[in-house]
């Protein structure tokens, strides 16, 4: 009789583990996942989301139940990058609600601690050069405590540029040249430079060795929410026609 009770509290507490292992498994995300190329692909990632949004909700209401629930969401230890996710994710939502496009940055100073926050401003400023990276160290360096992280134009060391998407090429330099390190949410997208670094010409490369560049230890709903932010804009065809 003991011997049958150890074997049915063995195969409950395995099936247990074996439940809590099959939730992590379930929570990843294939890398198919981060390609989107059609406003219907959008839609319906959009509305898979943990974040209640309906296939007929206008733009700005599906970005702000986007917001809502980022508000409310709370990392967990397991994905120590998810507290630098969901501010520059918030900052990309932001972006859209502007009527701009959706990527957000932040800067992180060596404690950890966020200093400055950014998003893209292309079409709210009328500036091709504003992407969320760029307006992020511009605001940044025109700041009154930049002088605390700068040496002239460079910036100390251990300081981190957290983006929701891999930085385009133009953006990656601007972190490099600068002295920051790189990281960013979400794989892809197509014009990432990040994960194509040996593309570049071999002076510039050599720089870009010289800080680390990494894919953020962040949730699966974080990766997604960045991911279908930055191409929100085919929700409704925004930008140059």
């Amino acid at each position: 009789m003991k011997r049958a009770l150890l074997l049915v509290s063995l195969v409950i507490l395995m099936g247990s583990s074996f439940a809590q292992q099959s939730g992590t498994l379930q929570q990843k995300t294939d890398l198919s996942y981060f390609v989107t190329r059609t406003r219907d692909e959008e839609v319906r990632k959009l509305v898979d989301l943990p974040c209640g949004i309906k296939a007929d909700d206008a733009v700005n209401v599906m970005m702000q139940k986007v917001q809502n629930y980022l508000l409310l969401f709370k990392p967990e230890p397991e994905f120590p990058d998810d507290v630098y996710a969901r501010a520059a994710n918030l900052q990309a939502v932001k972006s859209v609600l502007e009527g701009g496009y959706g990527i957000g940055s932040v800067l992180i100073n060596q404690e950890g601690r966020i200093i400055a926050e950014s998003h893209n401003n292309q079409m709210q400023k009328h500036r091709s050069d504003l992407h969320a990276e760029m307006s992020l160290l511009t605001q940044f360096e025109e700041s009154h405590i930049a002088k605390k992280y700068m040496n002239i134009y460079v910036y100390k060391p251990g300081l981190i540029v957290f983006s929701s998407a891999e930085p385009c090429p133009m953006c990656y330099i601007r972190i490099n040249t600068a002295g920051c390190d790189t990281k960013y949410c979400t794989p892809g997208p197509d014009d990432g430079m990040a994960s194509h670094s040996d593309y570049l010409p071999p002076a510039w490369k050599e720089m870009a060795q010289k800080h680390k560049t990494s894919l953020g230890l962040c949730s699966p709903v974080m990766q997604r929410i960045a991911h279908l932010l930055f191409y929100s804009y085919l929700l409704d065809n925004r930008g140059p026609k």
